[in-house]
């Protein structure tokens, strides 16, 4: 049995030149999670693991580090909300009292900012130091105003108004599609999100080469600019009507199937992005991923291993893949077709051949796919936690 003397994460990050690893959370709650994971270790494994998790990302200092960048969403923010809520209540508190004409929402909205500049800050060093290519912080518009084009506009340049290394999350739908459009005629990164298909990636890739020429056109200066788009590979396959639709031709939606639909649109979406005949800019960028097939593997993050592309990984994931992986071999399979056999069986699916043909789903209804309707939803009612938290902290405050 193999003993790596460097991580499994490590090993990922070097399936190729281009791969990069980012933190899928607030860089608030890393110091925390690490505590936890150092905690619940095997005692003889404990300083391995510690001198691999300082690998990953170090407070002190941040530049030498594995994590290349950071995305962010209310979700996220809610989470470190509560687990630094003593560490964090103070500074809401602040918020509060120098904004006493705005009401809960408009606080809410301030405290995701403030929580994302914090965050930006611990990266700033490692922006600096490559040149403007990595430590970039995504910060998302409000999930609730995916069709506003206006509000979401306004958000994202107060958003990117936080520091020169955010980069803005705009949603998968018809408006956050021309959102990303206008953004990058300005010269403003952006990070797509909601996307789980093709024909989201294709829209996107897009749009983002329209604005890119109107951006040049005009002159606009494209140094501390990116464009990722993130397929939310796990969420994709995760839906009911992914089963209904199986169920419908005949065929059985294991758990192996499910895996490798989200792995045969992460590489058909990694071909075209690059693809020099399409002149697109943008990076793949995945997150969202699940373990297995099976007890021994992570198919989300080992079938799609290299490639010019990133990963985002939150602290679940990277503990299922760190413990998993930690004897397996982990190499570049991004360029690996999909079995035969397993392609036959998922162009027979409605559901998935949607999501896999270029022009599956037209973009009026890209808000109405069930993974884009879920996963609003659950980033909405994180907003509304952000709120929750942010009036009891004014009830406190009047008691």
């Amino acid at each position: 049995m193999p003993n790596y003397e460097k991580s499994a994460m490590q090993r990922l990050s070097e399936t190729s030149e281009d791969m990069e690893i980012w933190w899928d959370s607030s860089p608030l709650v890393y110091e925390a999670w690490e505590n936890e994971m150092l905690e619940k270790a095997d005692p003889l494994k404990k300083d391995k693991l510690k001198g691999y998790l300082k690998t990953l990302f170090d407070m002190g200092n941040p530049v030498d580090t594995l994590f290349d960048g950071v995305t962010t969403n209310p979700k996220l923010t809610s989470t470190a909300l509560k687990i630094l809520s003593e560490e964090l209540a103070p500074i809401v508190d602040e918020i509060i009292e120098g904004n006493k004409a705005k009401n809960d929402y408009l606080l809410a909205l301030e405290t995701y900012k403030e929580i994302t500049k914090r965050g930006t800050t611990l990266y700033m060093p490692l922006f600096e130091k490559s040149g403007y290519k990595k430590g970039y912080v995504s910060a998302q518009v409000d999930p609730r105003e995916v069709t506003d084009v206006k509000k979401m506009l306004h958000q994202a340049l107060e958003l990117k108004q936080l520091s020169e290394n955010v980069m803005v999350k705009c949603p998968g739908s018809h408006e956050g599609v021309y959102l990303t459009e206008i953004l990058t005629s300005l010269g403003i990164p952006t990070n797509q999100t909601l996307v789980f298909h093709i024909p989201q990636v294709v829209a996107v890739a897009e749009a983002v080469k329209t604005g890119l020429e109107m951006g040049k056109r005009n002159g606009v200066d494209y140094t501390k600019w990116r464009s990722v788009i993130t397929i939310m590979i796990g969420r994709f396959e995760g839906m009911p009507e992914f089963e209904e639709s199986a169920k419908e031709v005949g065929i059985e939606l294991t758990e192996e199937l499910k895996r490798w639909s989200g792995i045969a649109i992460a590489k058909k979406a990694h071909k075209i992005l690059n693809d020099p005949s399409n002149g697109y800019s943008s990076k793949l960028l995945l997150c969202s991923a699940r373990p297995g097939p099976g007890e021994g593997n992570v198919y989300h993050v080992e079938k799609v291993a290299g490639g010019n592309m990133v990963y985002t990984m939150n602290p679940e994931i990277i503990d299922d893949f760190m413990r998993i992986c930690d004897e397996k071999e982990v190499y570049s399979q991004m360029d690996d077709p999909v079995p035969e056999e397993i392609m036959s069986k998922l162009m027979k699916i409605p559901y998935f051949v949607e999501g896999y043909e270029v022009d599956g789903i037209k973009r009026d209804n890209f808000i109405n796919h069930p993974s884009f309707i879920l996963t609003r939803e659950q980033f909405s009612g994180s907003m509304k936690e952000i709120e929750a938290f942010v009036a009891e902290r004014k009830s406190k405050k009047d008691q």
